[in-house]
């Protein structure tokens, strides 16, 4: 079989899963490999070895983990017509059930980024194969990254706005918000009054509202 290569707009999209907070480890070789868990073990015991046609499995594929997902990276290539696409998404759902077996429980996890042709984003013919690809979820979920001309970090951070690493707001912001909180400081007698064991749910109410209208503790 022909050796296969990582996408090559995967180190981009690391460097953007990266950007926005997410970590970032190395996925298991075998994840991108052309044999089941189940073969690996036969081989061992009988000694033989299965191969595979060229056209069972894409091309270009890698994998990664982000935020302790495993995640594997794919390609589409070509023109925007259903039979070839369909054909490419046949081999990256074969891949994907060959990652399945080798990662156990963790099989249901696993998700597939693949990205389009440049220029797709602005071709109604890509942006509903698109659509078909995210509603197929046979074997994995599936998400499709549609952009224009030469994909830049930023174009990559919009994609995974839509997938589970997505952050609501910027990590910096959301520390400075913590930090905000962590300074908050009760009012007067307030927290004597909330660790008094001699106060139950009642007296505590009447003993806040008194210190709010400024009656002696």
């Amino acid at each position: 079989m022909t050796q296969r290569e990582p996408p090559p707009l995967m180190l981009l999209m690391i460097e953007a899963a990266q950007s926005i907070g997410a970590v970032v480890t190395e996925a298991p070789e075998q994840l991108s490999g052309s044999r089941f868990n189940s073969e690996v073990l036969s081989d061992a015991i009988a000694g033989s070895t299965i191969d595979r046609r060229e056209s069972d499995l894409p091309h270009h594929v890698a994998a990664a983990t982000l935020d302790g997902i495993p995640v594997l990276f794919g390609m589409l290539d070509g023109s925007a017509l259903k039979t070839s696409v369909d054909q490419q998404m046949r081999r990256y759902r074969n891949q994907a059930t060959i990652a399945r077996s080798w990662l156990g429980s963790d099989a249901p996890n696993l998700q597939l980024f693949v990205s389009a042709p440049s220029g797709a984003l602005r071709d109604p013919a890509w942006r509903q194969l698109a659509a078909e690809i995210e509603a197929d979820d046979r074997t994995c979920r599936k998400l499709v990254w549609l952009f224009e001309g030469s994909p830049t970090l930023d174009d990559a951070k919009g994609f995974f706005e839509r997938t589970f690493i997505a952050r609501p707001w910027p990590a910096e912001q959301l520390t400075q918000q913590l930090d905000s909180m962590a300074n908050i400081s009760l009012p007067i007698g307030w927290e004597e009054a909330i660790e008094d064991p001699d106060l139950d749910f009642s007296g505590l109410v009447e003993r806040l509202i008194g210190l709010e209208r400024g009656a002696p503790a």
